[in-house]
């Protein structure tokens, strides 16, 4: 046969066998679309008869997108989210549809089901062509589902099944039953809610604030496209992990919305020249140790965790303005000041004395550092100092038996026990200056924080006394019997905390009116029904008469009470304005404490070491916390007027000295000199209760013993 001639039919001997293969293709494409549609008809049609073909299916009434397991989210008072606190690292927000942003909802449907407002829960065109494609591997693992089957997927099926016919038919009678219980705007809303975007991310709004640090509402046309491409591939087409690949994407689902005329050739071109920033999955929280003691309210007070995954919103009273300037204050004096005084750590705790509103809690200088995580502003491990003589002086006005002008002689005093570790050793006293300034004025003692009229002050009240009006005031750890605490309660010498400290100072601020700290304003859970709402007027007590605290806010604000020990205009006084402040120090320099307040604003601060080594160089209140609470008053009260207390009725004047009623005159008892022993020696192992008392009072030894002196 000539070449030419054999050449030709080969050519068409190729050209038929290719026709004949064509059409058993078409041939196999048209019996396998004729069976699946078959198949599934009836499936579709009669959902009883697809339960029993299939198998037990779950029933698919009853689904609500609000009743997903989610994030429990905590705001600041402002409605600033503060935590966003999920199930180990995986995040869900669950939105209503109407708040999603439209190029979202375009995007999704454009490149994951452009039919989806018209079919009935299955694409059979798609199913066919993926069945095509894979034949000759006995399953299906091709795309064909619809956005109705990929959320039966994820809700009743599981997000990695094995890809099977079965499990394919079993989506698609579970969608088909989905479609006809439920409207289109329930399933994508259900679908936007639930569908896996990667990076931990489950639902639009995880995804939102995730990925972009926005929210689903507020999505860009470029960033929507991102997102909607996501779900077919989460780690393939992650921006943060294959960038070019997630571009290539999001090109896809570009063009997918000009073909369906969701959108203009313009805007997808735009969209698609527009750079964006991604940011990688963190839990990073704002303001932790407050963070940290809200949730710890929740658990005890009522009984909600993050793990119920509920979706409860919290709303707290924290400040997130004030939270940041409370922050920033602590840490510029540690790092300014902290070397040289040597502490590494600080707290502040801001109240509304008002309604008892936590307006801004630090609870160390660094949260993620080892320890850190300690809260110092609620732990009850360290000691006020003389910051708690202002409990000790409210307590001796209450009594009726001192006023702000009562005398009391500074002099040496030397109890006959209550030294050393055990107790059984001589006690001596001593003023911080290590002085002693003779008949002072009781308004005069406490400004200067004198430690022996302090001292003299509460023996002569009784202890009991003094724990009775601190405990009222909101002192929640001082819960031992009355019997275990000793003359050095007035000192500071028994563990609270800043928080206790500052309800504290707000019941004197209000007026003698005390709120329990209130960290939370509103509860919300995941269908919005309100579960708690703070009422200020349930959070009432009456702790001491508006009279009392009047006249100790007069002395804790009179900046000439302190000149003698603290100088006068220093960091306890903010120009051009009424503020009532008390600095404190433990023994050895352990702590470091300034509480102060106006009638709208109450702060205490701590400054130490966590680990309970002393400070270095004499570092006292003054020079350690003070200056933290001045700046921090300064700033937080800058554009509010100067505001301070009328007198109240029931309080009387003279000059500017302010009495109860009938205490303008007591009897000088403090400014003699203090009930001595009646013993030369004694036995401190058999000595009893009647020989160290005189006139029911602890007596003084009326020589010094060998080898203690005052202040030992």
């Amino acid at each position: 046969m000539p070449r030419r001639r054999r050449s030709r039919y080969m050519f068409h001997r190729r050209l038929r066998l290719l026709r004949e293969s064509q059409r058993r293709t078409r041939g196999r494409r048209a019996l396998i679309l004729i069976g699946l549609i078959v198949f599934l008809l009836p499936l579709m049609a009669i959902p009883a008869v697809a339960a029993e073909t299939m198998g037990n299916l779950p029933a698919v009434d009853g689904l609500s997108a609000s009743a997903l397991h989610q994030d429990m989210l905590i705001f600041d008072r402002h409605g600033s989210l503060i935590a966003d606190i999920g199930d180990h690292g995986d995040h869900r927000i669950v939105v209503p549809l109407n708040t999603i942003s439209p190029f979202l909802k375009q995007a999704t449907v454009a490149i994951e089901d452009r039919t989806f407002y018209k079919n009935n829960g299955i694409d059979l065109t798609g199913i066919a062509r993926a069945a095509l494609a894979d034949y000759s591997h006995h399953h299906i693992a091709q795309g064909g589902s619809t956005i109705s089957q990929q959320l039966v997927k994820q809700v009743f099926i599981g997000p990695n099944p094995p890809p099977t016919i079965q499990r394919k038919l079993r989506e698609a009678v579970l969608a088909v039953d989905l479609n006809s219980r439920y409207t289109k705007d329930q399933i994508l809303e259900l679908y936007l809610n639930t569908i896996y975007y990667g990076a931990q991310s489950y639902g639009a709004e995880a995804a939102a604030r995730g990925f972009f640090h926005t929210t689903s509402h507020n999505l860009t046309l470029a960033q929507a496209a991102m997102l909607a491409g996501l779900p077919q591939a989460p780690t393939d087409n992650s921006p943060l992990i294959n960038p070019a690949h997630a571009k290539l994407r999001q090109a896809e689902v570009l063009d997918a919305m000009v073909t369906q005329k969701m959108i203009t050739e313009d805007q997808a071109i735009a969209a698609k020249q527009e750079k964006l920033d991604f940011f990688y999955p963190t839990n990073q929280l704002q303001a932790p140790h407050f963070v940290d003691y809200v949730l710890q309210v929740l658990d005890t007070q009522f009984h909600i965790r993050p793990s119920d995954r509920k979706g409860y919103r919290v709303y707290t009273t924290l400040d997130l303005n004030l939270q940041h300037l409370a922050e920033t204050t602590v840490a510029n004096q540690i790092n300014a000041k902290g070397g040289y005084y040597d502490f590494h750590d600080g707290a502040l705790v801001a109240m509304d004395p008002k309604n008892g509103e936590i307006l801004a809690m630090v609870g160390g200088a660094d949260y993620y550092r080892p320890g850190g995580q300690i809260n110092m502003a609620t732990t009850t491990t360290r000691q006020p100092g003389s910051s708690f003589k202002m409990l000790t002086y409210t307590a001796a006005i209450e009594s009726g038996r001192l006023s702000m002008t009562s005398p009391i002689l500074d002099q040496p005093m030397v109890f006959p026990l209550g030294g050393g570790t055990d107790g059984l050793k001589p006690y001596a006293p001593l003023n911080y200056d290590k002085k002693f300034h003779g008949t002072v004025p009781l308004k005069v003692a406490m400004g200067n924080s004198l430690n022996i009229p302090a001292i003299k002050t509460e023996l002569t009240i009784g202890i009991p006394a003094v724990l009775d009006t601190a405990r009222r005031m909101g002192i929640t750890s001082l819960n031992k019997p009355d019997s275990f605490y000793g003359m050095s309660l007035t000192l500071g010498g028994y563990e609270v905390s800043p928080l206790d400290m500052v309800t504290a100072a707000s019941t004197l601020s209000n007026l003698g009116m005390r709120h329990r700290p209130a960290p939370v304003t509103l509860i919300q859970d995941g269908l919005g029904r309100t579960e708690f709402k703070y009422d200020p007027a349930k959070n009432e007590f009456r702790a001491v008469s508006q009279q009392v605290a009047f006249i100790v806010n007069s002395i804790m604000s009179d900046d000439r009470n302190r000149c003698l020990e603290f100088g006068c205009g220093g960091d306890l006084t903010l120009p051009g304005r009424h503020v009532a402040a008390k600095t404190g120090t433990t023994q050895d320099f352990r702590d470091n404490w300034t509480v102060g307040f106006t009638p709208s604003l109450a702060v205490a601060v701590w400054v130490g070491n966590p680990d309970n080594h002393p400070l270095a160089n004499n570092s006292t209140g003054i020079v350690g916390a003070a200056p933290i609470w001045h700046q921090f008053m300064v700033q937080a009260l800058a554009g509010h007027p100067d505001e301070w207390y009328g007198k109240p009725a029931g309080v009387d004047q003279v000059g500017q000295n302010y009495y109860l009623p009938g205490t303008q005159s007591l009897q000088p008892t403090l400014a003699a000199s203090w009930p001595t022993c009646r013993f030369r020696s004694f036995n401190p192992y058999t000595v009893t209760d009647a020989q160290l008392t005189v006139n029911g009072l602890p007596c003084v030894l009326s020589y010094i013993p060998r080898g203690v002196l005052p202040g030992q």
